[in-house]
């Protein structure tokens, strides 16, 4: 069984967790430097903050001791120890903040990773462009054995290993030694050091060609608004090369801005939803929202699909289900591979000092009124994440269920056994964890 390494190798990542809803993308709860110098007052600013905005505000325990509170974080923590229901909210500084929406950019080596449990490796999941773990010549399936020469295998196996006590060991810019296995069994040591990453959100833009036409495939990793022009760059190509179907590739996307889910849910759906509902959010009774339609966002690149597929894991979150949630009542929607994380609850960006609060603050609905997926939607046709080579390779179990399905019109024979070895969380990761990890911390299964 393959656990993932919810991690991007000691880079502290934020990839996008931020739903605008159409309100702006952010707000200031205060800034007042008298608040700001005193804990009890910023306790009592978040207080009013979550008593306004926050979606399950009846729901907020009146007898809470402020003062009590060290930090907003410990305030917030102790919120959602009495609201169960709210595994999302969390706060993070504003320059985290800044650097993933505004300047796409994280410090590290620049490529995420999961744990194979069997052989106790590290497999790359991707690599960023430019980052310096590609230009050492890490790619996408690549094994890493060693690190800084300790042997994977035997540290992995030992249920007492500290990742937190290894990495602290490491100073930053510390030059440190990578040695993995490459896909054709060739072994490579090269080191490399953190460094600021441009964090890439367009993995892949692909043509295949196939017995019904030609399929374009999008791996799109996160809703971030930097992202706006590639995003129409690509379906350009798309448009140029014309593709007849498309395979959007979700896998690894924990969400974004409700503005960027919108373009590529309007760039695939075109003339068949421009100027529908894309999104009806519902607040607390202190606020109405503003439904959104759906809206290119000045891309002017688009498909106008009748049908989609859209490949999933129990990473695909937030603006992942938002975009399929919001073309189900347009397209045919299906999904391939394991069933997504469940979080059809949105945030709003709200400044609180030099924090940033990600407060639950809305419900998202799609035109029939749906939004019922905290537990996730279920995939069609399931399908294993097994890394056996780069973007679009035709080894890929998930790809290749994808193109079956669009060839076929049903499930390939091979779901069956799929079903059986794609295991689910026993307990679903706060969301914030997926974002801001603890270095090399992993995920329950």
């Amino acid at each position: 069984m393959l656990k993932i390494l919810n991690m991007l190798l000691l880079v502290f990542v934020l990839q996008a967790c931020q739903e605008d809803q159409g309100q702006g993308d952010s707000q200031v709860i205060t800034m007042d430097a008298q608040v700001c110098s005193d804990q009890n007052q910023k306790n009592i600013a978040m207080w009013g903050y979550m008593n306004d905005w926050y979606l399950w505000n009846d729901a907020l325990d009146q007898n809470t001791v402020l003062a009590d509170f060290l930090s907003i974080e410990a305030l917030l923590a102790d919120i959602k120890e009495k609201n169960p229901i709210d595994r999302f909210s969390f706060v993070v500084s504003k320059k985290e903040s800044d650097d993933v929406f505004i300047n796409a950019q994280t410090f590290g080596y620049g490529m995420g990773n999961r744990i194979d449990e069997i052989t106790h490796e590290l497999i790359v999941n991707f690599v960023f462009e430019f980052s310096n773990a590609q230009k050492i010549g890490l790619s996408r399936g690549d094994r890493i054995t060693h690190i800084a020469g300790t042997k994977l295998s035997e540290v992995l196996s030992d249920d007492d290993f500290n990742w937190s006590g290894f990495w602290d060991s490491i100073e930053q810019t510390q030059l440190v030694a990578f040695t993995w296995r490459k896909l054709d069994g060739s072994i490579v040591t090269k080191e490399m050091r953190q460094s600021t990453v441009t964090t890439n959100t367009i993995f892949a833009t692909e043509v295949i060609e196939s017995d019904i036409g030609r399929i374009g495939y999008l791996v799109y990793n996160s809703f971030i608004d930097p992202s706006s022009e590639d995003l129409n760059q690509a379906f350009r190509y798309f448009n140029e090369q014309n593709v007849d179907e498309l395979i959007v590739d979700l896998r690894y996307n924990h969400g974004g801005t409700s503005r960027m889910s919108n373009q590529l849910a309007s760039q695939i759906g075109g003339d068949n939803v421009l100027g529908q509902i894309y999104n009806a959010a519902t607040n607390n009774a202190n606020h109405v929202s503003a439904v959104e339609l759906f809206n290119l966002n000045n891309a002017t690149h688009y498909l106008s699909l009748s049908k989609v597929i859209f490949i999933t894991t129990e990473e695909s979150a937030s603006g992942s289900e938002v975009l399929i949630n919001s073309l189900a009542p347009f397209l045919d929607v299906k999904l391939v591979g394991q069933k997504t994380y469940g979080k059809p609850v949105g945030m709003l960006a709200s400044q609180l000092c030099d924090e940033v609060v990600f407060a639950i603050t809305h419900h998202n609905h799609n035109a029939d009124g749906y939004g019922d997926f905290f537990d996730g939607f279920e995939v069609d046709c399931p399908a294993i994440d097994s890394v056996a080579g780069d973007w679009g390779s035709s080894n890929d179990p998930m790809l290749t269920e994808a193109i079956y399905l669009l060839e076929h019109g049903q499930c390939s024979a091979t779901t069956q056994t799929n079903k059986s070895q794609i295991k689910r969380l026993i307990a679903k990761p706060s969301y914030r964890d997926l974002f801001i990890a603890k270095p090399f911390s992993t995920l329950p299964h």
